[in-house]
């Protein structure tokens, strides 16, 4: 994929396939009519097969650098896990998000609107230009299409999932057009990405030769096709889609460095792991990601600590002995982040409390307690808590965070696992064996050294629902499913109503974590954890709302209830 993203740059000096980028200011006749003002685009181009794999490869162009606010960026898959209740980001934005103080000028909201449509309407450019660009082989033609078509199928899946009825242009269009254009019913946008998507399967390659690695497949096309019928509890035919990919037996959980197998998955070289179904690669010093300009804790680099992890994500984590906090035999709440699961230690940075020295870092040690208005100090910011998403940083970045090439995974191996197993548990309870439990949750979690779950244990349709959909909290945290998730579940109103906590504190002056005296005391609930981000969330907030910047150029876009 190198090799194939080296070409990418090509494309971007000759101005091929890159769309004129827009700011949130700019409306709907902006963001739809895409079509590339550079003649060589059109006239000049399109002439033979390389002209259309040099489009192609353009198409694979994702948002890169500073843009952050995208479906498919990994600051963006941060703010949605943020958004359904895994944390807080230190501006306010994604509460201001998924939340009843939502408005249609929330700007984030807008770019991520603003985003989508960009990658579209480059989909819809190739797509109206591949047709009749002279091809000896058609086979090849169709297999292209259908790439760009998957592409488009992934922006128009969020767009309608997050904002219902959405415009879904599929093909370029007018400025006339681009200011008229009306909203597609959200059933309609899903049975067009499903018609694109059963299509794909037919056409594209099971895999490629290590020069294209990182194109769309047709097990990729399969995994985004399962989330659309997740979305509608379409379960039986999302457990046939996801028992596909796991039949194909090209993909098995990375357990390539021991212990330390689900921490470096997420590491530079975590593209071309044996779990990786469909990622973003990056290019060094030509497409990389600020993520960890945002990610790094104070004390790491220059790191902004932008975001803080909740509490209730933390105690999720299970203990040593595969039960949770409230069970768990070895689990000591004032010693509460020893004995804990591996993938708690590789996705939160933990400050040194009990007997746990903090999360080490190179030669670095995260510990929010230094004192107030010190790096990472848990009450420093308002929307601070103690805590720092740490999933995903790779030790070896230690300068330059603003412009990394770390990956960014869309589509990995253990969801495969854990939505087969949630859908099939749906469609029919009484296939859910012992076996297929230890070909999914419990193959999940013999990679970080939980013991599986029996068939006793989990012997009802609901024990089954339950286990799933914690596993799915703590395996995939922080890669933009949780928010998805609470939402098509039904239970975002019961998650993200109440007063979110941090770190845990202490009344001991004595203590390192003491909170203070009177009325400069931190609060605390009654296990003494902080309390510091109080969110609300209505039944209106299950759709962001259009932005309204769009609606003051297109008349025809109509605004979701509640906004």
């Amino acid at each position: 994929m190198k090799a194939f993203y080296k070409r990418v740059t090509h494309v971007v000096k000759l101005g091929l396939c890159l769309l004129p980028l827009v700011g949130g200011a700019y409306g709907c006749s902006d963001l739809l009519d895409k079509s590339p003002n550079s003649s060589i685009a059109d006239g000049n181009f399109w002439n033979n097969e390389k002209d259309a794999y040099m489009a192609l490869v353009g198409c694979y162009v994702f948002q890169s650098g500073w843009t952050n606010d995208d479906f498919a960026t990994p600051c963006g898959q941060i703010y949605l896990d943020c958004c359904g209740g895994h944390g807080t980001e230190k501006e306010n934005f994604t509460s201001l998000m998924a939340g009843t103080n939502c408005m249609a000028t929330n700007s984030n909201i807008e770019r991520y609107w603003d985003n989508a449509y960009w990658m579209i309407a480059k989909q819809n450019n190739f797509l109206d230009n591949v047709v009749n660009c002279p091809m000896e082989d058609e086979t090849l033609r169709a297999q292209y299409m259908s790439e760009a078509k998957c592409l488009r199928a992934y922006y128009l899946f969020y767009l309608a999932f997050h904002f219902k009825d959405v415009p879904m242009p599929l093909n370029n269009l007018t400025l006339e057009e681009a200011n008229t254009i009306g909203q597609t019913p959200q059933q309609d946008v899903y049975d067009q990405i499903e018609a694109d998507l059963l299509e794909a399967i037919q056409v594209l390659p099971d895999q490629y030769d290590a020069t294209n690695y990182g194109r769309i497949t047709k097990n990729a096309a399969r995994v985004l096709l399962s989330r659309v019928y997740l979305a509608q509890d379409r379960w039986s035919e999302a457990a046939s889609v996801l028992k596909a990919v796991i039949d194909s037996g090209l993909y098995e959980l990375d357990r390539r460095n021991g212990d330390d197998s689900y921490e470096k998955l997420f590491w530079i070289g975590g593209e071309y792991s044996p779990e990786t179904i469909f990622c973003i690669m990056t290019l060094a010093d030509k497409y990389t990601t600020v993520r960890y300009q945002y990610q790094y804790p104070e004390c790491a680099y220059g790191g902004w600590h932008q975001f803080a992890v909740y509490n209730e994500l933390v105690k999720e984590y299970f203990c040593t002995d595969g039960k949770d906090i409230e069970t768990s035999a070895v689990y000591d709440d004032d010693d509460p982040y020893v004995n804990r699961d591996l993938r708690l230690y590789a996705t939160v940075f933990l400050p040194p409390l009990g007997s746990y020295p903090g999360t080490k870092y190179n030669d670095l040690t995260y510990d929010c307690f230094n004192g107030p208005n010190t790096a990472d100090s848990y009450n420093r910011y308002p929307l601070f808590n103690g805590y720092s998403p740490k999933k995903g940083c790779d030790p070896s970045v230690t300068s330059n965070i603003g412009s990394t090439p770390t990956y960014t995974p869309l589509m990995r191996y253990a969801e495969v696992l854990l939505s087969y197993l949630e859908a099939l548990n749906e469609s029919a309870p009484g296939d859910v064996t012992q076996s297929v439990l230890d070909a999914t949750i419990n193959d999940i979690r013999d990679r970080v050294n939980l013991p599986g779950y029996t068939k006793a244990e989990l012997a009802s349709q609901e024990a089954v629902r339950q286990a799933v959909r914690k596993e799915r909290r703590v395996e995939l945290a922080f890669e933009g499913f949780r928010y998805f998730d609470i939402l098509r579940w039904g239970i975002a109103e019961q998650e993200l109503n109440h007063t979110f906590t941090g770190v845990k504190l202490s009344d001991n002056p004595a203590d390192r974590n003491y909170r203070g005296e009177g009325s400069t005391a931190s609060p605390v609930d009654e296990d003494m954890y902080y309390q510091f981000e109080t969110r609300s969330w209505a039944a209106h907030n299950r759709y962001f709302p259009i932005p309204q910047a769009e609606r003051n150029v297109n008349g025809n876009l109509k605004q979701n209830d509640g906004y």
